[in-house]
């Protein structure tokens, strides 16, 4: 019966074992799928972490065909899973937070609302400060160009149709932070 079973069951020698080495790969991928989340590498970890995945299925099935398929369904079912519950965790944490665009923690967020709410009306003011100076356009405005007033080269938008280059303007309103023009006729 020994013998029997001795037949059977492949023979551990220390760390050539095939189920050795695919413990290792895993290991591999899980550390290289951490590490991916704080350097960035542009994916190339996580390219490596994916090929000793594979690695590790493929010593899985060197060690038994049927320890192979057990590990690829394993894979198939668990992976998901692991990745969803990961990213949830992640999300969630103030790292996350701060790594995703738009996602201000919140202490600062009123902060952060206030200084853009000064900087527009700032803005807003001197632009309010043009109306009714006079300059020259730099690009053709179709309707959006380039115009010279004092000195200054400003993003206008013509009031109606275009404004060829080199044409004499008149600012005549402040529209969301942007000034409209009307060619000057003369």
């Amino acid at each position: 019966m020994i013998e029997l079973l001795a037949q059977t069951t492949p023979a551990i020698t220390g760390a050539s074992s095939p189920i050795i080495w695919a413990f290792i790969f895993i290991g591999i991928a899980l550390i290289l799928f951490f590490v991916e989340l704080f350097v960035p590498s542009g994916g190339l970890l996580a390219l490596v972490g994916a090929l000793a995945v594979i690695g590790s299925l493929v010593a899985f099935f060197m060690h038994d065909a049927n320890t192979g398929l057990i590990a690829t369904a394993i894979y198939i079912v668990f992976g998901p899973i692991l990745f969803w519950i990961a990213f949830k965790i992640w999300a969630s944490s103030p790292l996350a937070k701060s790594m995703i665009l738009g996602g201000i923690v919140e202490e600062d967020s009123e902060e952060a609302m206030q200084k853009s709410q000064a900087r527009f009306a700032k803005q807003q003011e001197e632009l309010q400060q043009l109306i009714g100076k006079e300059g020259n356009t730099i690009t053709i405005l179709r309707p959006v160009g380039v115009v010279r007033i004092d000195g200054q080269r400003i993003d206008a938008m013509a009031e109606t149709g275009s404004i060829e280059a080199d044409t004499a303007i008149k600012v005549v309103s402040v529209y969301d932070n942007q000034i409209k023009v009307r060619a000057i006729s003369g």
